[in-house]
């Protein structure tokens, strides 16, 4: 799912130019693979953790990483012409002021990618099991404090200017059940040590190949159920707004 998110992020950055902002980077593997697809691009990475940003600029292959907290970012106004948002806005205590930060660090017309999964939407899996209120398993393990659809996102970025136009979408039925499985699963048995592709990857003996075939498959399900039903709505948004 990873490559799919960076996929329909370079879709939108395919008509950019000048300078681009991952924020939220982590450990800055979305910033350095845009890096190396379009070396044209003046490319940037922010987090808040200090030591993720360390880490990334061991290596940073290009990118300027910066520790940048969303809702005091350092840069000057209208710096960027693209920013791309990950997996974050449902980890901030404050959502509006991240959106209005990120709307200033825009130029006029510029672009802003935003991954958001989507718990609470009518008609998933999620919604059904009363994620963010009666199942906590994805605020204690991964840390969703906030629980957004399609509406109030929507609501948010207009009111911060950054009106969308364009959502395309992942984490359908399919890959909601195995999402929710997983978490189950850790709900039962605790957290893993490393993440799922880590432990397949690693993993010796008998074990090994069947673990990395279902990590496989289950990519696969993923891939080519958001690719074939990208527009129809799903678990998770992928939305691009362009700054009034």
């Amino acid at each position: 799912m990873n490559g799919l998110k960076l996929h329909y992020l370079l879709q939108d950055l395919a008509g950019v130019q000048g300078s681009y902002l991952d924020l939220g980077c982590g450990g800055g593997a979305v910033a350095k693979a845009v890096k190396r697809e379009r070396p044209d691009l003046d490319v940037h990475g922010g987090d808040l953790s200090r030591a993720v940003i360390a880490a990334a600029s061991h290596d940073p292959q290009g990118v300027r990483f910066v520790v940048a907290p969303a809702e005091r970012l350092p840069y000057r106004d209208g710096t960027f012409d693209a920013i791309s948002v990950i997996d974050v806005l449902e980890h901030v205590d404050d959502p509006t002021s991240m959106l209005a930060e990120i709307r200033r660090v825009l130029r006029p017309g510029g672009l802003l990618h935003l991954v958001l999964p989507l718990e609470g939407q009518r008609g998933t899996l999620w919604r059904a099991i009363g994620t963010g209120t009666r199942w906590r398993a994805k605020v204690q393990y991964a840390g969703h404090i906030q629980v957004f659809d399609e509406q109030r996102y929507r609501h948010l970025a207009d009111a911060a200017g950054l009106s969308v136009v364009r959502v395309r979408w992942s984490y359908h039925l399919l890959f909601q059940l195995v999402d929710i499985l997983f978490f189950l699963l850790i709900s039962i048995r605790g957290p893993l040590k490393t993440s799922f592709e880590d432990a397949a990857a690693e993993r010796q003996g008998v074990a090994g190949p069947p673990l990395r075939a279902l990590k496989g498959a289950i990519a696969a399900v993923g891939w080519y159920e958001a690719r074939l039903m990208s527009w129809k709505r799903g678990g998770c948004g992928h939305f691009t707004s362009q700054r009034g």
